[in-house]
């Protein structure tokens, strides 16, 4: 939560807006590759899936070709289509782990004496 780029209310509120605008944006454009890959996983033994991870990194270094740069948007597409292909994740049922409930006191120390905040 510290890892703001500006230390002002509107910078915040602009990060905030912005991680949400990539999210949403994100999750449109990987519909496509989603559907390509449900259609070709008939011969998989496991559903495959796109990786958020690598949409969201591809994303972040196309967004601005893709809004306000000289290549075409459809070629800009195109390429991210590629990105979010190329190396889809398997959708494995049944991997739900219980988690253990959080102690509070066991909580409070972590964050009191052992937990490094980065600035």
């Amino acid at each position: 939560m510290e890892n703001w780029s500006g230390r002002t209310a509107e910078a915040v509120r602009q990060d905030f807006h912005a991680t949400v605008f990539l999210c949403h944006l994100e999750s449109l454009l990987t519909r496509p590759a989603q559907a390509q890959l449900d259609t070709g996983n008939a011969r998989r033994q496991h559903s495959a899936q796109v990786n958020r991870v690598v949409a969201s990194h591809a994303l972040k270094d196309q967004v601005l070709e893709l809004l306000y740069g000289e290549r075409p948007a459809g070629a800009v597409l195109q390429r991210l289509q590629q990105f979010f292909l190329g190396a889809p994740g398997p959708r494995r049922p049944g991997r739900k782990v219980p988690r253990r409930p959080v102690v509070l006191t066991r909580s409070y120390h972590h964050q009191r004496h052992l937990h490094k905040s980065l600035f």
